[in-house]
């Protein structure tokens, strides 16, 4: 009788413990991926988007997919005052696709030196488990039509003065 409360119990901090290791993977590989760009290390070496998507995977390491469910939104313009509003995650509940193709270079989203840049990543995060997965949805704020809950990183910077 108690044995059963209790899995359920355990299931849920397994998966809440899962979702932040997710979310901090993810914040962190924005972080690291988007440094270069406010250096101006990436415009320099004419990496494209998907050059850039790359950077954010490899830094996130095994706990993101790096697939179609990891989208990455990248804006530049001279004032943060021009830059809102920010791209959302989810347009009619899918994800909302980046502009452009992977092989546009960087310099075309993230602009030059000195411009305010927001990078944005939404991520469909599978927790799993089956029936567990259904109890998360039911507490998730975002969630695509599959289901699965949307976790999401953003970054504001202005790029350094490099050129």
């Amino acid at each position: 009788m108690v044995a059963g409360p209790f899995f359920i119990l355990v299931m849920g901090i397994v998966t809440i413990g899962m979702q932040y290791l997710v979310a901090h993977s993810l914040e962190q590989s924005v972080e690291m991926a988007s440094r270069q760009l406010r250096t101006g290390e990436a415009q320099k070496a004419g990496i494209t988007v998907g050059g850039f998507r790359q950077l954010v995977c490899d830094a996130a390491g095994s706990m993101i997919a790096c697939d179609e469910r990891l989208v990455v939104h990248i804006k530049s313009k001279p004032t943060f005052a021009e830059l809102v509003p920010i791209t959302p995650c989810l347009t009619n509940g899918k994800l909302t696709p980046a502009e452009g193709t992977s092989e546009d270079g960087i310099r075309t989203r993230a602009g030059d030196a000195s411009q305010a840049v927001v990078v944005s990543i939404c991520y469909e995060w599978d927790a799993g488990f089956g029936l567990w997965q259904l109890v998360w949805n039911l507490l998730s704020a975002e969630r695509v039509d599959r289901g699965n809950p949307v976790l999401s990183s953003a970054i504001a910077f202005r790029s350094e003065p490099f050129e």
